[in-house]
């Protein structure tokens, strides 16, 4: 989206140091705290734009440019840009007033106006004798397992990437190329701009005993960020001095599978950039920029969930092993992973979608419910037979299909199609 116009400077605005201003916009965004409101995010984004070419916008123009108004909008009748303004100001306010937040000022719109502005504040002085909750031996102890379980995985990664390209490279090139020149695959490498490959990571804590020392990392499905571990501890102050971030997340290990199959796609001769994000990573400007091929389980897409569904014929039912098909209100269950028998196969379900956003960027979204579905998708749109199929049945450019899958072990059985049809693009708010 191209946000310039033209519009004058402010007359009180004083950009002779506009480094506390980027560094908070950038640290907002790395946050992730405003990305559950797409338009927040587009209007976050434009104010920061507007700066940064030292003007201020009219409330008509971001009427128009940034709320999809038309040029007969009439500001004296209608409030909306002040709304979502005022909106903007309250989740500034909240993203300050947590606890883990401290800096020596922060980004305010002024009352009637439209810009970001720099306001210095006082930090209050730490407490005379603040509570220890690790010791300083533990935490590196910790980060060094940490450290070294990271660099395992690593070398994991990239040992099952050799076998990739030495097990039968010349084959596996001409499938590749095939596969790309495919109407699946082909709007990706359509054009100059670069393919982020996000994969669904799953955020974790550390939490330690009543001697200081880590205990068990804990994977809690309300808590999702170091935002919202701050926010927990805040409700629940007698956690902090034993549950802390320590900057880790983790992946199923079907993405590992995924990555694998469909690298033979991405790698295929082409010299489009490409690169792999979390997607507790991912920001409004990766999906402005670039195209995106998502890898994962359906409750890790974050930020990607809100742009899936705005468009989706299905919606997520009491839990993400469910999807409901709006229209009609039936419901598609997948196994929950939960082992029962030990010679039963687990019958589990994964969601395709491709689309165009809207910035004109592609969307690819490859999702299992849990990893028997996400590697027999991915498997499906790693080979000829299964996107030939596909294509067979769907022949629009943007589209949504639900398959099923049953595996045992490390055995998957063919997937089927339960669903598929087209989707008309657009975006939720």
């Amino acid at each position: 989206m191209d946000f310039s116009t033209t519009s004058s400077e402010a007359p009180d605005a004083d950009h002779s140091d506009d480094s506390p201003i980027v560094d908070q916009v950038r640290a907002i965004r790395e946050s992730g705290f405003l990305v559950r409101s797409p338009k927040l995010v587009r209007l976050f984004d434009y104010l920061d734009t507007c700066h940064l070419a030292r003007r201020v916008p009219k409330e008509f123009e971001i009427a128009v440019e940034v709320l999809g108004r038309h040029d007969g909008f009439d500001v004296t009748q209608d409030a909306l840009v002040r709304v979502y303004v005022h909106k903007l100001r309250r989740k500034l306010d909240d993203y300050y007033r947590q606890p883990h937040v401290l800096t020596n000022g922060r980004l305010i719109i002024p009352k009637g106006e439209y810009r970001l502005a720099w306001e210095a504040l006082a930090l209050p002085e730490p407490a005379s004798s603040p509570p220890q909750r690790l010791s300083t031996e533990a935490i590196k102890r910790f980060r060094l397992l940490v450290s070294g379980l990271a660099l395992l995985l690593l070398l994991s990664l990239l040992w099952n990437f050799a076998f990739l390209f030495d097990d039968g490279r010349g084959r596996q090139s001409e499938e590749g190329r095939e596969l790309r020149d495919s109407a699946l695959w082909a709007p990706l490498f359509a054009d100059d701009k670069p393919v982020v490959v996000v994969v669904g990571d799953y955020y974790l804590f550390a939490e330690s005993d009543d001697r200081g020392r880590v205990g068990r990392l804990v994977r809690d499905f309300d808590i999702n960020s170091p935002v919202e571990l701050a926010q927990a501890v805040q409700q629940n102050p007698s956690l902090g001095n034993r549950q802390f971030d320590v900057g880790l997340s983790y992946l199923p290990t079907g993405i590992a599978h995924a990555l694998h199959k469909l690298d033979l796609v991405l790698n295929s001769g082409s010299k489009k950039p490409w690169g792999v994000i979390l997607s507790s990573e991912l920001v409004s400007e990766n999906i402005r920029n670039s195209h995106i091929v998502y890898i994962g389980h359906l409750s890790g897409m974050r930020v990607l969930e809100d742009l899936v569904f705005a468009t989706s014929g299905f919606r997520v039912g009491r839990s993400y092993d469910q999807l409901v098909d709006k229209a009609s209100g039936r419901s598609y269950v997948s196994g929950n992973g939960i082992p029962t028998d030990a010679m039963a196969a687990q019958v589990q379900l994964a969601y395709l979608a491709s689309f165009t956003g809207a910035a004109g960027n592609r969307v690819l979204i490859v999702a299992g419910f849990r990893d028997i579905g996400l590697k027999g998708l991915a498997d499906l749109l790693s080979s000829r037979h299964g996107v030939a199929e596909l294509l067979a049945q769907q022949t629009t450019p943007s589209f949504e299909a639900l398959y099923q899958f049953s595996g045992l072990g490390a055995m998957n059985a063919p997937g089927k199609i339960l669903v598929t049809r087209p989707l008309t693009a657009g975006e939720g708010d």
